[in-house]
């Protein structure tokens, strides 16, 4: 019998483990993949935190007021305030020094898009090395990790969570005791159709592409149904405006999200300019996005800036940490969705563009460029360190929105206790992470800041282990 089984090995299930085993409790992590981490191994781990050291370092004046205040108006009516509240109030102690602890080091300070100041810290490693840093001191606890194991039951008797039922890779039937269960299974962006069924609106777009980890399927939330889990605001899916159909996938629907190029300039079917580039998320880019014909738009950048691109969403093409060039060599023969031409009228041409709204977009772009402008007079985006689109050899990538985060999930309290479909606590039974709409249920809204994901999963995988064991020690 364990004193707590936790499913999920990213960063939340990870942290959950820690949490309880430095607590004394008897720590086993199950793992449906064959490798630990998740879509937090594949993250950038950029995390929205208040009153850091490197906020002083760099001189940046913020306060939870300030963040909160940005938070929800990014979010709306269904962010969880009273979670957002609490996270950011233990943003710097609870993530930025917590991990500093654990030998993280937070390389990098920025501002995207809604926040007021500079919030968004990027560690060195990025999620890789915070899941293999977590790894790491979790084994030096005592805590048993097992991949290959799908669960399929949380056992619920008397009202309390009691272990769990599940398949190992051979086939064996497993049942597992444990005073405690806490579910950190990650969310359902790769499963398009539950995507599509609980958020009808999306069955509209001729095109939406499955990002994030692969193994985000849902599994976690059909555990959690079954237990007679609360869920809420299932239909709040996070996608972006950068994504292009992934060669390895015969379906067609899974996708990659394309980081790293910065030079570039997009159009949509009329060739024409209609957003400011910089603004890549899921906010004003994605919504500038989704109101375009066919809702699709080409990305088109000098070969220069090849070397920088990051493919997310399938390993194989790379991560935020590490790049092999010679498969993103192959990413852009195999690809249908890469054109590569000496000039804009050739590029026009082979995409199926109208030539002339093309060249007239390239020139006026490439003229403010030359004229030294700060920003470019139609779409007022930054052009500091941009080059001119010229030949001998231009680059089009067709985008399409790419889901990559399910912003709802099962209901909790402030604790991570899961809510059953009466409002009562499942005793025993503990939920964090994406599965949880990051924490609590949606600490998000139907829309979010950058770093307000991975920050609130690791901040409530810890409040989950710590809980567990908690309550544990009550009983």
């Amino acid at each position: 019998m364990n004193d707590v089984v936790v499913v999920g090995s990213g960063v939340a299930g990870l942290c959950a483990a820690v949490e309880a085993a430095e607590a004394g409790a008897q720590v086993l992590v199950l793992e449906r993949d064959t490798a630990v981490g998740g879509a937090s191994a594949m993250s950038g781990a950029a995390c929205n935190m208040v009153g850091t050291r490197l906020q002083h370092a760099h001189g940046v004046d913020d306060d939870v007021q300030l963040a909160l205040a940005d938070w929800v108006r990014v979010g709306g009516p269904t962010a969880d305030v009273e979670w957002a509240r609490r996270y950011l109030e233990r943003s710097r102690v609870d993530i930025y020094e917590w991990c500093e602890d654990l030998g993280i080091s937070w390389m990098e300070l920025s501002q995207p898009e809604g926040n007021s100041v500079p919030r968004v810290h990027t560690p060195a490693g990025w999620g890789r090395g915070i899941v293999e840093a977590l790894t790491s001191r979790a084994k030096s606890l005592g805590v048993e990790i097992e991949v290959g194991l799908d669960v399929h039951q949380v056992v619920v008797r008397d009202g309390a969570a009691a272990g769990v039922r599940a398949t190992s890779a051979e086939g064996e039937e497993l049942q597992l005791g444990a005073r405690a269960v806490v579910v950190c299974t990650g969310g359902f962006a790769a499963n398009h159709d539950l995507m599509r069924d609980v958020a009808p609106n999306l069955r509209r777009l001729p095109r939406l592409l499955s990002g994030g980890a692969p193994g985000a399927l849902g599994h976690g939330h059909r555990l959690l149904r079954r237990a007679g889990a609360q869920f809420t605001c299932l239909d709040h899916i996070w996608a972006y405006p950068n994504g292009t159909p992934d060669p390895d996938d015969e379906t067609g629907t899974r996708g990659v999200g394309v980081r790293g190029v910065t030079g570039d300039i997009w159009l949509n079917r009329a060739g024409r300019r209609f957003v400011d580039e910089g603004n890549r998320n899921g906010g004003s880019g994605a919504r500038a996005l989704l109101a375009q014909p066919k809702q699709t738009a080409w990305s088109i950048f000098n070969s220069a800036e090849l070397p920088n691109v990051v493919l997310l969403g399938n390993e194989r093409w790379g991560t935020p940490g590490k790049v092999d060039p010679a498969l993103l060599a192959e990413f852009w023969c195999r690809s249908e969705f890469v054109w590569r031409a000496d000039g804009p009228t050739d590029l026009a041409r082979k995409i199926g563009l109208p030539v002339p709204a093309v060249e007239a977009s390239v020139a006026t772009f490439n003229a403010a460029v030359l004229a030294g402008k700060d920003r470019d007079p139609e779409h007022q985006r930054s052009l500091t360190g941009v080059s001119p689109l010229a030949g001998p050899d231009l680059i089009a990538i067709q985008f399409f929105p790419i889901a990559v985060k399910t912003f709802g999930g099962v209901k909790t309290d402030l604790e991570c206790r899961v809510i059953d479909q009466n409002g009562a606590i499942i005793r025993g039974l503990f939920a964090a992470g994406e599965v949880a709409g990051m924490a609590g249920g949606c600490i998000n809204g139907r829309a979010a800041l950058e770093g307000t994901m991975f920050g609130p999963c690791l901040y409530s995988g810890r409040v989950a282990g710590a809980a567990a064991m908690a309550e544990l020690t009550r009983l």
